[in-house]
């Protein structure tokens, strides 16, 4: 190969190596996550951070939707709960670690109270999405969970007839488990 040749082949390995594509985008956003849930001792596995007093599992999960494309990312963040003692009590046919007792979108901490998705195809949008979304996790889904330390915690949302990600039927299933147990 001649000077040239390697000085194009060089050059275009240099731009894939230092050009931001949809996996480079959602690392950020996962890297950026980290740094604020690692010590609340979340544990990062894949896209999902967990963390679990015994009684509650808490989820902020990074997801992306179906058309995002190598260069461009679409993206959201869901923030779930499971209840173990429910899980425990609920005889139904989805397995346990599927189980969600309470789920949110970003977007319903948001005064649109809406799913909210980012879409990301460049440095400046990746920026801007990762500290938006680790400024709302901080401010406002970690407060909240830590309003809400047991599975009595999520039924008195029940009980006022708040219940993200359920339907009222489920709530009321739930409520019925709970005070079965007493």
């Amino acid at each position: 190969m001649d000077l040239l040749h390697l000085n194009a082949l060089s050059e275009t390995l240099y731009l894939k190596a230092n050009t931001m594509n949809s996996s480079n985008f959602k690392k950020k956003i996962l890297d950026k996550l980290n740094t604020v849930l690692k010590p609340r001792r979340f544990k990062k596995n894949q896209n999902i951070f967990s963390f679990s007093n015994k009684d509650l599992t808490y989820y902020i999960c990074v997801q992306s939707r179906g058309d995002s494309t190598n260069d461009v990312l679409k993206t959201t963040v869901n923030i779930e709960i499971a209840s173990s003692k429910l899980t425990y009590l609920d005889d139904i046919s989805i397995p346990g670690y599927l189980q969600r007792h309470f789920v949110k979108n970003i977007g319903d901490y948001s005064e649109l109270k809406q799913d909210k998705w980012w879409t990301i195809d460049n440095e400046a949008t990746a920026i801007s999405a990762e500290q938006e979304i680790a400024d709302i996790i901080t401010t406002k889904v970690l407060p909240e969970m830590d309003e809400l330390k047991t599975t009595s915690d999520l039924a008195g949302l029940w009980q006022k007839h708040v219940s993200p990600g359920l339907t009222q039927y489920q709530s009321k299933e739930y409520l019925s488990l709970l005070r079965m147990t007493k």
